[in-house]
């Protein structure tokens, strides 16, 4: 070490070392913050990662393996195949959910009040919208579904595809999938209008407007394969679970209107409306009460043919005469046989019922016209039920508790079950049944970016004014943050949390509020640096400061001092930049911990240092560089590749955010440590000649 202090002492001048420092700092143009969570982690190499790469890494597989077998292929007539399942890329890594609790301390929230307010609220979200890249966008255009069927040929096809696509539901995990309301965000919206006609071919098809609340897949699907051929969908649908989907599960709230006939605890609005006609009967002019008349649209009041009506009816039947040209003219095909114009067969009456030949009950369309207010007049009045009803006639809610034990299902019973600690929280129990809880919770699944891509990338008309030609997987991202965040923010501003007198009922939650939080926390903060730099500057001058008079002695090292904090902090400056360059990517802890970390071990060198220094120059008279390298530089090369090594150790860790921050604390450290052995023992010789000339400190002159 002494020969080496000796050299520096005859090159102080020299450059070299800083302008080598300069250049390493042009790799922090390149500078990645990493804040995707599972980038940082998720274990590399364990079961998790595993997972999570596993489709990508059979798709590549695949492809290599699809190139190297490419060639010309035989031409084959086209044979009719059943519907295919799609290839889609899936599910995502993002999700949001939202978590309910009591409005008032104590409150049970298996409870009809705490249920429909859950049931209000995921109608809310379901309608949640985004306005982007001219279009709106909800939650069922960016959630998870079920890849369709894709039918390729056959009269039906096109159809099938466009109803499926607007039908299939969003996948998401929630409490109140145990009962019928919980069809009621699943949309479709707009519902489904097939018309009078479908209706007459599939006479299991709900009249009107087709919603998960009304509609009994399996039904439909067992008829329409009974005239069609739907390959393995049947068999699908049977393994699946679905069954009559949300139409067999008890209702929330009787009183409602469309609860199915088919719901366990059905209330048979007709009858009781008849009792109720005899009980107000009998009272007086000004005791009786009126219920509110609703208006039952004529037949031909309703509205014409749908779009997907006129689409059935004209692949089925309406097959319009090819054009020939003059070469065909004498060929004669089959086909031509066939090719009827739309006026040779008149479909206009095809599938039309004829409703004047059937007289409805008298019976029936009272109860259409009065049955909704009816349940209006009882849910606003329960203790009247018994002046025309027996309690057993009474409107039965479900036991929640019972119904709620064990979890729910959702439309595929036997693939799709949510445990109870996922959907609800706080339980407590009475021989192993649910007595109460405190919390509920529904998660939404997102669709990956790529998924949302290749759902709109052709022409839609729900989406008509997306400019499908450069339309990209890019925007797809933008679209499924823009929206996550936009529920995030509508459930925090939520009209049920601004109650001041009530407990915050609704806690969003979504990846982009944790994407958002690690983004907002990887940024450094100059502020809070620059604070804690400038603190060290004066602590260290204050150190090193000697008084002598007015001013600081000949033998007080402020200056370097100050040099010394300056040169570590270039220094951690360019060892960022060479991370950069070896791809590390920054994070949280690189811009909130390493900073810090590398200063504070840089800057206890620096004290070791100037410490020996102050003694060095009261007993040698000559070669004081030497004599303090040989002293104290190896103190300081062992202390630094030790902490190097520790560091380097930290290396192996599976964890990539820990892998980084050990990573970069050792390229920082080795920096610090080429800069207090070479170039800060220059501006020391620098010092040594003022201090040789008898000048104060910070004095040059």
């Amino acid at each position: 070490m002494r020969p080496h202090g000796a050299t520096l002492i005859c090159h102080y001048n020299k450059y070299e070392g800083l302008l080598l420092y300069t250049a390493c700092c042009a790799g922090l143009r390149d500078v990645i913050i990493e804040t995707d969570l599972v980038k940082l982690w998720v274990s590399q190499g364990g079961r998790l990662n595993d997972e999570l790469s596993f489709l990508s890494k059979v798709q590549a597989e695949a492809n290599r393996i699809s190139k190297r077998a490419a060639g010309d292929e035989p031409i084959e007539p086209e044979v009719r195949r059943g519907p295919e399942l799609p290839r889609e890329n899936g599910l995502g890594s993002g999700f949001q959910l939202v978590i309910q609790t009591p409005v008032h301390d104590n409150e049970n929230v298996l409870s009809q009040e705490s249920l429909l307010r859950h049931v209000r609220l995921m109608e809310e979200i379901s309608k949640y919208e985004v306005e982007l890249y001219g279009e709106k966008w909800t939650l069922s255009d960016i959630c998870f579904k079920p890849p369709g069927p894709n039918f390729n040929i056959g009269p039906l096809a096109k159809l099938m595809n466009s109803l499926l696509d607007k039908i299939i539901p969003c996948i998401w995990i929630t409490p109140i999938d145990c009962y019928w309301e919980g069809s009621k965000p699943l949309g479709p919206d707009p519902p489904i209008n097939l018309g009078d006609e479908v209706n007459a071919f599939v006479t299991s098809l709900p009249k009107g407007n087709v919603t998960w609340k009304n509609l009994n897949p399996t039904a439909v699907m067992n008829e329409v394969g009974a005239l069609f051929d739907l390959g393995p969908i049947g068999n699908f649908f049977e393994r699946a679970g679905i069954g009559a989907a949300y139409l067999d599960r008890p209702c929330i709230d009787p009183l409602d209107f469309e609860c199915p006939k088919t719901a366990p605890n059905y209330f048979n609005r007709c009858a009781a409306l008849e009792k109720f006609n005899e009980w107000n009967m009998a009272k007086s002019d000004a005791e009786k009460i009126h219920l509110e008349k609703k208006e039952i649209p004529e037949e031909d009041e309703l509205d014409g043919p749908s779009k997907l009506t006129e689409t059935l009816l004209n692949d089925l039947f309406g097959r319009k005469k090819r054009d020939t040209t003059a070469t065909n003219n004498n060929k004669k095909k089959d086909e031509d046989y066939y090719a009827y114009e739309d006026s040779d067969y008149d479909t206009s009456g095809i599938g039309n019922v004829t409703h004047s030949k059937n007289k409805k009950d008298p019976k029936e369309v009272m109860c259409q016209q009065y049955g909704e207010s009816l349940l209006k007049w009882m849910r606003s009045n329960p203790d009247r039920w018994g002046e025309f009803l027996t309690e057993k006639e009474f409107p039965k809610e479900p036991d929640f508790k019972k119904v709620m034990t064990g979890g729910c299902k959702g439309f595929g019973k036997t693939i799709m079950e949510w445990p109870e600690d996922l959907i609800i929280g706080g339980i407590t129990r009475e021989n192993g049944m649910l007595k109460s809880a405190e919390a509920l919770q529904s998660v939404f699944l997102v669709a990956s970016p790529f998924d949302v891509f290749l759902r709109f990338k052709d022409k839609k008309d729900t989406h008509p004014n997306l400019d499908t030609a450069t339309w990209n997987p890019g925007w797809a991202e933008d679209v499924v943050f823009a929206w996550q965040r936009n529920f995030t923010k509508r459930i925090y501003g939520h009209e049920a949390n601004l109650n001041p007198e009530d407990n915050r009922v609704f806690h969003p939650l979504a990846s982009t509020s944790i994407t958002d939080m690690l983004e907002e926390f990887s940024q450094f903060n100059y502020t809070i640096i620059i604070m804690g730099y400038v603190l060290m500057v004066i602590y260290a001058a204050f150190t090193q400061a000697r008084i002598d008079g007015r001013w600081l002695a000949i033998k007080s090292n402020v200056a370097l001092s100050f040099v010394g904090v300056v040169l570590v902090t270039y220094s951690s400056i360019c060892g960022l930049g060479v991370t950069t360059a070896l791809g590390i990517h920054f994070n949280v802890a690189t811009t909130q911990i390493v900073p810090f970390l590398s200063l504070g071990l840089g800057i206890d060198d620096m004290f070791l240092l100037l410490h020996n220094y102050d003694e060095i120059i009261h007993t040698a008279r000559r070669d004081e560089m030497g004599i303090l390298l040989k002293e104290t530089g190896m103190s300081v090369m062992v202390t630094s590749i030790n902490n190097i090594l520790a560091f380097c150790a930290g290396y192996v860790l599976p964890i990539p955010a820990l892998r980084s921050f050990c990573s970069q604390t050792a390229v920082l450290l080795a920096f610090n440590l080429i800069s207090l052995m070479f170039i800060f023992p220059a501006f020391i010789g620098l010092d040594l000649r003022r201090l040789r000339a008898g000048r104060r400190d910070l004095v040059y002159c």
